[in-house]
């Protein structure tokens, strides 16, 4: 038992030390443009604020009514960061099919950082859904506020 005494203060002395990374980051009040053009290409802006910062952000563009993760990958696009917290806008280009053409994100601090995707037709209607990623761990899915429907008027002038 006095041995055990001993060794007490050495054991204490000793520790072991979990640290948990969790997605320090939260992705609210995602709004986008009502309408977008059925006879050209349209850049649909959305807006966001962010609270903590990703290292990736996923976007999906889906027929209304579908999940995210049931998207095609044609209809996913993802923008490397990191991207810090604040308000956050951006567009997101979509052909009259609504497919994604490109999406642009401008940070807080003014960086723009467009990138392309591929093309793959669609239902008229969409929502767009974003996640976010620290590291490896994924956010929740978001989805927009709105869904965005397709404009056929020759004076189509989707502009927030």
């Amino acid at each position: 038992m006095r041995g055990l005494a001993l060794l007490l203060p050495l054991l204490a002395a000793c520790s072991l030390t979990l640290e948990g990374v969790y997605p320090g980051h939260r992705i609210s009040r995602l709004e986008t443009q009502s309408t977008y053009c059925a006879s050209g290409n349209t850049r649909v802006d959305y807006r966001f604020y962010l609270e903590g910062r990703v290292d990736r952000l996923e976007f999906y563009w889906v027929p209304e009514g579908k999940a995210p993760w049931e998207a095609e990958p044609q209809e996913r696009s993802a923008l490397g960061g990191p991207i810090y917290g604040g308000h956050v806008r951006g567009f997101v280009e979509v052909t009259p099919d609504g497919s994604i053409q490109a999406v642009s994100l401008v940070s807080p601090q003014g960086a723009s950082l467009p990138q392309g995707i591929g093309v793959e037709p669609a239902l008229p209607d969409r929502r767009l859904w974003l996640r976010g990623f620290t590291g490896e761990l994924a956010g929740p899915y978001v989805a927009a506020a709105n869904p965005v429907r397709a404009d056929d008027t020759p004076s189509c002038d989707p502009t927030w």
